[in-house]
């Protein structure tokens, strides 16, 4: 495993190189294993065979012909040990005894020697296996060189292709190992010379990477404009308290600290819901809200009430109907701040009139009769700190800019409309809501 983990460190062109010099060793000792094996088999089994053969054929033409000459051929020569009248084996023979074997013989060679023996005579067959082993490595070894070396020809031609197969990802790597993400500049990180090419890794790699750098230019955006524009909405609220503290020391009498106090607590909440409104907007997942079966119907009037508690507008009707029960299953809170963002919008733009809530099989519908919002400012209203009509409104620019950014997340189609001094209408969508049907009532 160590060797393995070994094998597969450092760059690809390293790695392309122990590989292929592995599957050379590979085919080198596969190569001369199977030379062996083959001079194995010659010699274990076809050698000692076609001898056994020799020796039973000469046996019985023996003995039909017992005067028969004994085998006497270029590679093949007979001995016969027990007939005084043939003449004795070499002494070097003498001593070998019945079976298959190699002997050195007096010009220190080792023949094959097959040694049969029939009413006590001896037969030696003396096989002189040298021409053979030259035919053998004329018609056998020399071919089998030339493959070798025709697959070592192959496999370099396999890695100079598979070379250049990968030069475009090691290039590609070489762009990005030498860019510094430090410094921001993501358009000095060239990737366009790379679009030519066609390999589906490669185009995979580089959509990855303008993925990778669109969004960590987002975060940085995000994060410049999240510095800069806390710095500046926290500004007013900050300088709101500091001037009621110098008031509260100019104030002997307890009704006017009081009053003092109130004006403070109430900034006091608006600069926290300001605070929790920037770290939802600098936030990237969700992955620790909390999901549950909500009842939107019930959700919409706590909202509602709290609002209303919130805001004063004693000259605003406000009603609230459903034709059903709205059940859906997302983070109570989310929905919590989407509502109670977008009914505070509705009751600080409407002095007079009326503000209206409808709850039908899927969707909530949120209607108000204020000063309304032309088609420019409706196009930018959804943008964060983005204020429009009257900027000595309460609120910071962030309520709608919210509601847009948790819609999108979690898919919930949000729809708007608007018109000058007529009135504003939101509704969302639910569509993986669940309608509970009821009697309609109107309150």
């Amino acid at each position: 495993m160590r060797f393995v983990n070994h094998l597969f460190k450092g760059s690809i062109k390293s790695k392309l190189v122990r590989v292929f010099v592995l599957q050379v060793m590979a085919i080198s000792i596969a190569t001369v294993l199977g030379v062996y094996g083959a001079a194995f088999v010659v010699e274990r089994v076809l050698v000692r065979e076609a001898l056994k053969g020799e020796a039973e054929h000469f046996w019985a033409l023996y003995e039909q012909n017992p005067g028969m000459a004994l085998p006497n051929t270029n590679n093949l020569t007979g001995y016969m040990e027990g007939d005084p009248s043939r003449p004795a084996p070499p002494q070097w023979l003498q001593s070998f005894d019945q079976g298959f074997g190699r002997v050195k013989n007096a010009h220190g060679e080792n023949p094959v020697v097959h040694g049969s023996e029939r009413d006590g005579k001896r037969l030696l067959l003396v096989f002189d296996e040298v021409q053979v082993s030259s035919l053998a490595f004329y018609f056998g070894i020399a071919p089998l060189t030339a493959v070798l070396f025709l697959i070592y020809g192959l496999t370099w031609a396999g890695y100079l292709l598979s070379r250049r197969a990968v030069s475009t990802i090691v290039q590609l790597a070489d762009a990005v190992r030498s860019f510094d993400f430090h410094e921001g500049n993501f358009d000095s990180l060239k990737l366009n010379e790379f679009a030519s090419t066609n390999d589906p890794e490669v185009l995979a790699l580089m959509n990855a990477l303008e993925q990778f750098t669109n969004r960590l230019e987002r975060f940085i955006a995000r994060e410049r404009n999240f510095t800069r524009n806390a710095s500046h909405e926290l500004r007013t609220p900050l300088a709101v308290l500091k001037g009621n503290l110098e008031l509260l020391t100019k104030f002997p009498d307890s009704s006017k600290r009081d009053e003092v106090v109130v004006r403070m607590s109430r900034t006091v909440r608006d600069m926290e819901s300001l605070v929790e409104t920037l770290l939802i907007l600098a936030r990237e997942s969700e992955s620790k809200l909390s999901w549950s079966s909500v009842v939107l119907n019930d959700l919409v009037a706590e909202q509602f009430d709290q609002v209303q508690r919130a805001i004063k507008r004693p000259q605003v009707k406000t009603r609230m109907s459903a034709d059903s029960l709205l059940e859906t299953h997302a983070p109570e809170r989310v929905l919590g701040i989407i509502f109670h963002n977008l009914l505070r919008n509705a009751m600080t733009f409407t002095e007079k009139g009326e503000i209206s809530v409808h709850i039908d099989e899927h969707s909530v519908m949120i209607r108000d009769t204020g000063c309304g919002m032309s088609e420019s400012d409706l196009e930018h209203a959804f943008e964060p700190f983005y204020r429009a009509h009257d900027r000595s409104n309460e609120g910071y620019g962030l309520g709608l800019a919210i509601v847009s950014r948790l819609c999108r997340r979690f898919g919930w189609p949000l729809e708007a409309a608007s018109e000058v001094g007529v009135g504003t209408v939101f509704r969302i969508s639910f569509p993986k809501s669940r309608a509970i049907s009821f009697k309609p009532s109107k309150d």
